[in-house]
């Protein structure tokens, strides 16, 4: 889902707490009243949300596993039929149930924002949650002395929150849920090689949603058009096999549990491919967030990565080596003797920094 014509009509915010030592929990602090922003505020909400569910950000969508009477999407589908009193009253379910999932006294409080509005392009009405852990800074004032914040959220030097948004595409009469429903997450967690426990609680715990199922299709679907986007460029073999070589080192030696476009593309492309990859990718309908990796529909693809010459000759290695041991250039050969006169035919150099272990 796009979020960058992002709009927020209604916010408000509640605050939950680690339970006590006896891991009893702790009865939220409610809002009472809809929060009103001015226009910079605004604007900084807003882009606080579009740089962390943007496609360069550690968001992914997912399946919406939880659908049943009090199911957070369920909540979410009844705050779009609310006026801004019932919207204040009914918010309080996402607190309370964020409450009631946070078993672990491991977990921390924190502000719970809900917000409602619209994102995407046709516009789609979202509700979303933001759980966000306090931190305290100083702020050096005009006179020189030093202001003391104890309670900040959502700052740009802290990735302490997590954030869940429910879209609807509109479809009327309203379907059964979860159907017309998507869910895009984001946890700084979700791209670690570790997931830890917090992620877990807040995107299958507390909004009800798993990791997509069809993961191996969209990662099999990545390599396969990525690999094609490479092959129809108009370069050098040389290039290409360096492109590819970047493709099979991110699909397997990357440690990264998501494949993303705009990981892909910082990482491996030149900035003169990157425009035209995404719009590539985007006319083949891959997702701009990232997605989980899950290679087990590619593994005969990753095991060897193969050249292949005239006259049955081919060079297969693990990607891994061809990365660290082989070096592949395009060098001008010569004129073939038949025809004198000729443009030389390109010749491939190719170099393996290893001697020669055993022939046949």
């Amino acid at each position: 889902m796009l979020f960058e014509n992002l709009a927020v009509d209604r916010i408000i915010i509640h605050e939950v707490y680690r339970r006590l030592d006896d891991k009893r929990p702790v009865r939220p602090t409610f809002g009472d009243s809809l929060l009103r922003l001015d226009d910079d505020a605004m604007e900084v909400f807003r882009d606080r949300i579009i740089a962390a569910m943007g496609s360069s950000s550690q968001s992914m969508e997912m399946a919406i596993a939880q659908f049943d009477a009090g199911s957070a999407v369920q909540i979410a589908q009844d705050l779009l039929a609310t006026d801004d009193d019932c919207f204040v009253q009914e918010s309080r379910r996402f607190a309370e149930k964020l409450t009631n999932v946070q078993m672990s006294r491991n977990l921390p409080g924190g502000v719970l924002l809900v917000f409602a509005g619209q994102a995407g392009n046709p516009a789609q009405k979202i509700v979303g949650t933001i759980k966000a852990e306090t931190h305290s800074r100083f702020r050096r004032t005009p006179a020189m002395q030093l202001q003391y914040f104890k309670d900040l959220f959502m700052t740009p030097q802290t990735k302490l929150y997590k954030i869940g948004v429910f879209g609807f595409d509109g479809t009327e009469p309203a379907p059964s849920l979860p159907e017309g429903w998507s869910a895009t997450i984001y946890d700084s967690h979700l791209t670690n090689s570790n997931r830890d426990g917090a992620a877990h609680y807040f995107y299958e715990a507390f909004l009800g949603c798993v990791r997509p199922e069809n993961a191996a299709h969209l990662t099999k679907k990545f390599y396969e058009e990525t690999r094609e986007f490479i092959k129809k460029l108009g370069t050098t073999e040389e290039r290409k096999s360096d492109l590819l070589t970047g493709l099979y080192t991110y699909m397997k030696v990357d440690q990264s549990p998501t494949v993303e476009l705009a990981a892909f593309s910082n990482n491996y492309l030149a900035p003169d491919l990157r425009d035209d990859y995404a719009l590539f990718m985007d006319r083949r309908a891959f997702p701009a967030n990232a997605v989980p990796k899950d290679t087990s529909e590619i593994q005969g693809y990753l095991r060897q990565r193969r050249l292949r010459f005239s006259r049955n000759i081919q060079l297969t290695a693990p990607p891994d080596s061809f990365r660290d041991l082989i070096e592949v250039r395009e060098v001008e050969g010569e004129v073939a003797v038949d025809e004198p006169g000729g443009k030389p035919a390109p010749w491939t150099q190719i170099t393996i920094r290893d001697r020669i272990r055993e022939q046949e």
